[in-house]
């Protein structure tokens, strides 16, 4: 589902979202001081969400059934100084109802 949308994109400046053609938003690298996720309950399935904090507290969120999610969490695995390597299995691990957690804080 290439024309799929949103969709997500990491590259060397950072990550971006994409919800229209020709209008992604995003976060460059040095800017992300924060990750976390929670699980989502979407009634009639369940997907994990991870969130990049950005400095003004705000985050973006990055959906699991988005196009380009897999690439993204691989991207933030490798980017991000410290992070550990079970980051995203910890969120993906929380119960449905299990409050949000934060799995690595910038410097």
């Amino acid at each position: 589902m290439p024309d799929s949308f949103p969709r997500l994109i990491a590259d060397d400046r950072g990550v971006w979202r994409e919800d229209e053609p020709g209008h992604p938003f995003g976060i460059e690298w040095r800017e992300i001081v924060g990750v976390g996720g929670y699980r989502l309950d979407a009634i009639t399935r369940a997907y994990t969400v991870v969130e990049l904090v950005l400095p003004s507290g705000h985050w973006i969120e990055l959906h699991a059934d988005w196009p380009g999610f897999t690439q993204v969490i691989e991207a933030i695995s490798v980017r991000l100084p410290g992070i550990r390597a079970s980051w995203f299995e910890d969120i993906n691990a929380l119960e449905l109802r299990a409050s949000p957690i934060c799995v690595w804080r910038g410097q």
